[in-house]
């Protein structure tokens, strides 16, 4: 038989995939002898053996790869494997690129931002009618993966191109998960308008009401920082949110610390074991935290004959953590809404008499002691006359001192003590002054006009604080 023909090839690829183990007879040129060979000897003495040689070797392939790889473009079409190294100009890749270890310049390397949290990679995106997304997450066969979960808020980067082609910069995008199907997909809304993408890696920033998913520990190498993040309850992470930031601290303007600057460590909580050590910069000393403190007595007694006691007071300021030059000392006192500067005084003692100019008839006297116009304390003196009690003001907050998440909402109040004896209900309305001492003086000015014979109760909120502020309130009685 000249040969076989196998018209269905399908059926015989089991067959072929056997031949190494069929047994052929060959006749050799002695025709009393027979040789047997399997399917293997024949392959290693008549197949082509597998063979390695360098492109330029291989006779009119560096051409084609030229004409397929040149600027007009062009396709490779099947698997294509490299053995040893290549060196590639610019290479793109449209799915997705998997390396053991990407280096460069021999450091490894990741892009700017890097989250420890739950993350995964679009692999397909379908749209609803609705403007809900279904997702499918890349996978891989034996592979864990991290699907994330209902009502969880997300975080996705992408690539931009414009028209051309060219790079157009990163966006970034926020989603709800609203539904989960499986192990890789879930349905999601987008929180800023922009649609889900293909190849967009999302990794989970917070949770809208699972308190166990909404943290996590991000690292930005563009903006130079390491953050732990907690409570993020949507899209934003506000200074609320930030438990430790560790690195640049330009970006945030806090509640209590007003804006940040340079570089180093805003922490929620601090456990020290051992010595904390402070050095100046610039000098290397030990750097001392600055502080001001006014003392002295703080009432004129007048008996029937008008005769006062005593004829002086001595206020002294005390400068602790360093010393100050008299050029950056000044005395002032509160007229109003307005602090007055006296220029003569420049000491650190200062000397009030009860006929002094500046009690403009008043029974009573704030003065202030401030140094570079940064550390100050203030002092309040009072005139009383026998028989007279002297005239207290106290004034409370409905929820606390301090606001650490920049929302706040709390009532002042100001109660009037004449001794013992709570008067403030005979006390006029318009009697009741409001001031504020921010860091925001031209701010303050108009909020002083503005609460100004406002009545001893006021609300305070966000809007009224600038990084950080002192309410005081000054009662005029007659």
């Amino acid at each position: 038989m000249a040969g076989v023909r196998i018209k269905d090839l399908q059926d015989a690829k089991g067959i072929v995939e056997k031949f190494d183990d069929f047994q052929f007879a060959v006749d050799s040129s002695n025709p009393d002898t027979t040789m047997r060979l399997s399917g293997k000897d024949v392959k290693n003495a008549i197949g082509t053996k597998q063979h390695t040689h360098p492109i330029e070797e291989v006779d009119g392939l560096p051409g084609i790869l030229e004409k397929k790889l040149d600027t007009t473009g062009g396709t490779i079409t099947g698997n294509l494997r490299v053995e040893g190294d290549t060196h590639v100009k610019n290479l793109r890749v449209d799915e997705y690129l998997e390396v053991p270890e990407l280096k460069y310049n021999r450091i490894t390397a990741t892009g700017n931002e890097f989250w420890v949290t739950d993350g995964g990679t679009i692999d397909e995106v379908a749209e609803g009618d609705d403007g809900i997304y279904l997702i499918a997450l890349k996978s891989k066969d034996g592979e864990a993966t991290i699907n994330f979960q209902y009502k969880d808020i997300l975080r996705g980067i992408f690539y931009n191109e414009n028209e051309q082609g060219n790079p157009a910069g990163f966006r970034t995008a926020y989603y709800e998960v609203t539904g989960v199907i499986d192990q890789t997909r879930f349905y999601c809304v987008p929180l800023n308008d922009i649609p889900p993408q293909r190849f967009m890696t999302l990794a989970r920033q917070g949770n809208k009401s699972d308190e166990n998913r909404q943290g996590s520990v991000y690292m930005d190498g563009l903006q130079k920082f390491i953050r732990v993040s907690d409570k993020v309850k949507d899209e934003n992470i506000g200074v609320g949110n930030i438990k430790v930031q560790i690195g640049n601290l330009q970006q945030i303007n806090h509640p209590v610390f007003g804006q940040l600057e340079g570089y180093g460590a805003l922490l929620e909580n601090a456990y020290i074991c051992g010595r904390l050590v402070q050095r100046d910069p610039q000098s290397g000393e030990d750097w001392v935290v600055g502080a001001v403190s006014v003392t002295g007595e703080q009432v004129f007694h007048y008996d029937e004959t008008d005769k006062v006691s005593p004829d002086q007071i001595v206020l002294t300021a005390k400068e602790q953590g360093f010393t100050s030059s008299p050029g950056n000392r000044l005395w002032q006192y509160k007229d109003g809404t307005e602090w007055i500067t006296l220029d003569t005084q420049h000491e650190l003692t200062f000397l009030l008499t009860p006929s002094a100019e500046i009690w403009r008839g008043k029974s009573t006297l704030t003065l202030r002691y401030i140094v570079a116009g940064v550390y100050y304390d203030m002092i309040t003196v009072t005139k009383v006359r026998n028989g007279d009690a002297a005239y207290i003001v106290t004034v409370d907050s409905s929820n606390g001192n301090q606001f650490l998440n920049g929302e706040m909402v709390t009532i002042l109040t100001a109660t009037v003590f004449k001794g013992s004896n709570d008067i403030t209900a005979n006390v006029p309305y318009n009697a009741f002054n409001w001031t504020r001492l921010s860091d925001n003086p031209a701010g303050d000015t108009v909020w002083n006009e503005l609460h100004t014979a406002v009545g001893n109760q006021i609300t305070v909120t966000g809007s009224d604080v600038y990084r950080r502020a002192v309410f005081a309130c000054e009662v005029n009685i007659p």
